[in-house]
């Protein structure tokens, strides 16, 4: 069982709250603690993995039954010289088969800092890591301002579970 749910104008904890409130009829955000190297998880409910992820007005948060790891971005011009920089050769030749744009950049991106957060390691100790393929799996999502990615052991969900709020 893996769930995934976004939003837009709303906290993490708010986004959580109704994820866990949907799925599980948990009604109040249990405590969250984060391991050695910043991944969140539940000291009460330990076969629950959390992760999350914002950026801009958005947010994206999955639960699973095993490790998984999220990552939203909002498409936005940065240097040009940051996909040469931040790709791995293998990403950076995919950069530019997928047209050499931001788009192409984030949704590569956002599958790097799924991967990573998924491992549970970081970002630091994995970037010039390719990410392995055997016994995983990886899901693009993409909306017109935002690109998406999640990183786990099961079954993703097509669709993201999208909770609207007033800005």
């Amino acid at each position: 069982m893996l769930r995934l749910y976004g939003g837009t104008n709303l906290t993490p904890q708010a986004l959580l709250s109704w994820a866990l409130a949907k799925s599980f009829q948990i009604q109040e955000l249990p405590e969250i603690r984060r391991t050695e190297h910043n991944k969140p998880y539940f000291p009460t409910l330990l076969g629950l993995h959390v992760n999350w992820s914002h950026s801009g007005p958005f947010v994206l948060c999955a639960l699973g039954d095993a490790p998984v790891g999220v990552d939203i971005e909002v498409i936005r011009p940065r240097t040009a010289s940051l996909p040469r920089y931040a790709l791995t050769a293998l990403e950076y030749a995919q950069y530019q088969a997928d047209g050499a744009d931001w788009p192409a950049f984030y949704a590569l991106w956002t599958r790097k800092e799924a991967w990573c957060k998924y491992t549970g390691q970081g970002l630091r100790r994995q970037w010039g890591e390719d990410i392995p393929t055997d016994g995983l799996v990886l899901r693009s999502y993409q909306g017109p301002t935002w690109r998406a990615a999640l990183c786990g052991e099961e079954a993703p969900p097509t669709a993201i579970e999208w909770k609207e709020e007033a800005p």
